[in-house]
């Protein structure tokens, strides 16, 4: 497994694991790309976030692979609990 980060914004980002050292590096052109082309490093941390957030997803469409870390959100289930 390779594991694909960036800095960022005065911070260390974390894209993603990849089964491959080219995927891996493919990923973090992707994630460099879109962070340079959107905009300037934005001021506000929520900003900065959204931007990492899209450059990350815009990294896994362009390697063909799935986002672990966002698959897992997405199975977080909620319970109910009735008194």
């Amino acid at each position: 497994k390779w594991q694909a980060q960036l800095y960022y914004a005065g911070q260390s980002r974390y894209i993603g694991v990849f089964d491959t050292r080219e995927k891996a590096a493919l990923a973090y052109e992707i994630f460099r790309e879109k962070l340079k082309t959107d905009s300037k490093p934005p001021s506000e941390r929520s900003m900065q976030d959204e931007a990492v957030r899209v450059a990350r997803e815009a990294a896994f469409q362009g390697v063909g692979e799935r986002d672990l870390r966002q698959q897992q959100q997405q199975q977080v289930v909620v319970g109910v609990v009735v008194t």
